[in-house]
């Protein structure tokens, strides 16, 4: 029989595939299930199957719905309104940090994304939990 515990689901929306691959391959490392999304508006259908997500990290910039759409929408969702939400960007736009803060983001990753980078952000939003990377 095994002990293995269940995994912890992210929610990584993320048009480009190569940036997707990376930040789904580290958080694969670090143990946790990953469901993936090409841009806002596939994210938007995959958390309405996926509402026991403990985060969402989501590209600034993306085709159909952007990642600021994509914040207010988990927000407006009950299930899903007080899931940690990390923005990740090569934007350093005022207009954008403003409104993700008004939609109370969790932060932000810059890209681009290291396994160091995603680890202290993943220490950040849970502090209580220890990280390590899966055998």
């Amino acid at each position: 029989m095994s002990n293995e515990e269940v995994k912890q689901k992210v929610l990584v929306a993320e048009d480009s595939a190569p940036n997707r691959n990376i930040l789904c391959h580290l958080l694969k490392k670090l143990n946790f299930e990953v469901v993936e999304a090409e841009n806002g508006a596939i994210a938007m259908e995959k958390l309405e199957q996926n509402t026991d997500c403990v985060l969402i990290i989501s590209d600034i910039m993306m085709p159909e719905k952007n990642g600021l759409d994509f914040l207010e929408f988990v927000r407006a969702h009950d299930k899903c309104k007080d899931v940690p939400f990390v923005l990740v960007t090569a934007v350093a736009e005022k207009d954008y940090i403003m409104r993700a803060k008004e939609s109370s983001v969790q932060g932000y990753l810059l890209k681009p994304i290291s396994f160091d980078k995603l680890t202290a952000k993943l220490k950040e939003v849970f502090p209580d939990q220890k990280f390590s990377v899966a055998s």
